[in-house]
């Protein structure tokens, strides 16, 4: 594992034992005061600290790759879409505090302004917007992958694990379409695009990775299967928002999801860290080549 890599998940552990204290407090006490300062201090630090690592590390991946070079906008896609992550969080801390994860279907919301509240921009760019940059981004690294052949078959693992995301997103499209009767703000209506374009990418990332696989397990392979995992849990994490606030969920369990967030924060900024050591690894092995001698 890079060494990049390996701080990541260091910072996640460490990070997550101070939580799981928070929430043993909570299951003890009851009270929320412990986790409220957990996430809303130290949760809101992690993601800031994540989402600008990982818009760093994607602005590095991309100039590494020549203005030619098709790759070069790919990454450049990934690190919008990292930037808008961060800005979510910035634009949810400055608005009012709340944590970075929020809501997203909280839907009943009826208003005539463009959006609700700073905080629900925030989730706006936080959420579709950046998934919209990151399927650019995937969207061409798959173009390329096509160009040359190595689009890669998916499995039964892939095609069952794509089944329950584009469900979940379907059943959402049904309950939230009878709504647009309730005349909710345009920033409500773009949140209903978050569950669409997860789906979306989890296609594209699952046919990336499948692809590059073919390739060999290196760390290219697991840069992808990075962006895999990180959409896979914000998929998780978006489905127990929705059983949480359908009663699904007992309050301990409720707690215990947001927890979720944190992780797939992490590997979102893995993906661009294993990126960048494997062209660290390229050019090194280039430099130390006998052609060079």
């Amino acid at each position: 594992m890079p060494r990049f890599v390996r701080l990541i998940w260091v910072l996640l552990a460490l990070h997550l034992t101070l939580g799981m204290l928070a929430y043993a407090h909570f299951l003890v006490t009851g009270q929320y005061s412990a986790l409220g300062w957990y996430f809303g201090a130290l949760g809101t630090l992690f993601f800031l600290v994540m989402t600008a690592t990982e818009c760093c590390l994607a602005i590095i991946c991309r100039s590494w790759f020549d203005s030619d070079e098709p790759m070069r906008l790919a990454w450049g896609m990934i690190a919008c879409a990292a930037l808008a992550r961060l800005a979510g969080v910035l634009l949810r801390a400055v608005s009012d505090g709340h944590l970075p994860w929020g809501n997203w279907h909280r839907l009943s919301l009826p208003s005539g302004e463009l959006f609700v509240s700073l905080s629900q921009l925030g989730l706006v760019v936080g959420g579709p917007l950046s998934m919209a940059f990151l399927a650019v981004g995937l969207g061409r690294v798959l173009a390329i992958q096509r160009k040359f052949h190595l689009i890669g078959s998916l499995t039964r693992g892939d095609q069952a694990l794509l089944f329950l995301v584009v469900a979940f997103s379907i059943s959402q499209l049904f309950i939230n379409l009878p709504l647009l009767g309730n005349h909710p703000s345009l920033g409500t209506m773009l949140l209903w695009l978050s569950d669409p374009l997860l789906s979306l990418l989890l296609i594209e990332a699952i046919l990336v990775r499948r692809s590059v696989i073919r390739m060999g397990q290196g760390l290219v392979a697991k840069c992808w299967g990075m962006f895999v995992l990180a959409i896979v849990i914000t998929s998780a994490g978006d489905a127990a928002i929705w059983a949480s606030s359908h009663n699904l969920l007992s309050e301990s369990m409720t707690a215990l999801s947001w927890y979720i967030w944190f992780v797939a924060a992490a590997a979102f900024a893995s993906a661009p860290a294993y990126q960048l050591a494997a062209i660290s690894l390229t050019r090194e092995h280039s430099f130390h080549s006998p052609e060079r001698r």
